[in-house]
This record gives structure tokens, sequence and C-alpha cells, in this order.
């Protein structure tokens, strides 16, 4: 019991963990049970001149928004190795204690290199940054076929 209470303090204030409803206590220390695709697009960078009005950018979103919401979290534990992502993102306050609070912003860069042609790549992350190195794909079908590739099909390295 004293190793729960140290690590719930370690996360929590213990003067807040009588005032917190378990569910409130799950909500913060654990985020919500769902992806909001919305909350997550508003928390996203674009990396070295990437735009959100790049074609390729645009198939994502509207692959990501035909996603299950089983997809959705597959896709969050590719993309960020986490469960769940916070229902709030201090990112956004401007904060300097707050800026780099993982997993937020998502960001989206180009891939490394340039070998082959977009469509016969395939999408690689950096977790810890929650870093999505997206090929520019040449349709909707492609970047969707990739996605479920990648969420699906991909052994995941920290699984063991």
């Amino acid at each position: 019991m004293v190793v729960l209470r140290a690590g719930l303090s370690s996360i929590i204030p213990l003067q807040l963990l009588t005032m917190l409803s378990p569910l409130e206590m799950e909500l913060r220390t654990c985020g919500l049970p769902y992806i909001n695709l919305e909350f997550l697009k508003a928390h996203t960078m674009y990396q070295v001149g990437l735009m959100e009005t790049d074609q390729h950018i645009e198939y994502f979103w509207t692959a990501l928004e035909m996603f299950t919401q089983e997809e959705l979290c597959k896709f969050i534990k590719f993309a960020c190795n986490q469960e769940r992502i916070p229902f709030t993102c201090p990112c956004k306050d401007g904060g300097p204690d707050t800026a780099h609070v993982p997993p937020y912003p998502m960001k989206i860069a180009p891939p490394d290199g340039a070998v082959g042609s977009p469509d016969s790549r395939y999408i690689r992350v950096e977790t810890c940054m929650f870093m999505v190195k997206l090929p520019q794909y040449s349709s909707l079908d492609v970047m969707l076929e990739k996605l479920r590739y990648a969420i699906h099909y991909r052994e995941d390295p920290l699984s063991g």
C-alpha cells in the first residue's frame, strides 16, 4: 500500500486523492479511453515545410476519420507507444514547464531519405517524440492501405 501511495503521489498531489472520484483519477492519470480526432488534429505540428493543406496530409486525416475507435487506438499505440492520450494538452498553455509534456503535440514530418516512389514506402514513427514520418502517398486508398498495414501488421519492437 505504501508503494502504491508513493507512486500515485508522484503523479497527483496526495491532497487531491481524497477530492477525486475514481473516474476523475483515471482520466487525469490515463487519459480518455477513446481518441478524440479533432483534439488530436488541433494538437499536431507540421515539420520541415509540411502544411495541413498538403494533399497527403489531407489524405492522412481523411483516412483517420474513416477509422474505428479500435483502429484509432492502434494508431496511437503505433505512433507514440501509449494506450491512451491525455484529454487536455498543456502544450498550448505557453508555460515553459508544460511545453514538452508527452505525448503532445503530435508531429508529422516527411520520411527520411528519398529512395523509391512514395507509394512503395512505409510510414515510420519516432514514438518517443510522437512523430509520424509520412510519405507523400498519391491517393487516399494508398494512405489507408499503408496506415492499416502500420497499425495491424507491424511487430511491436517493445513487446519482446
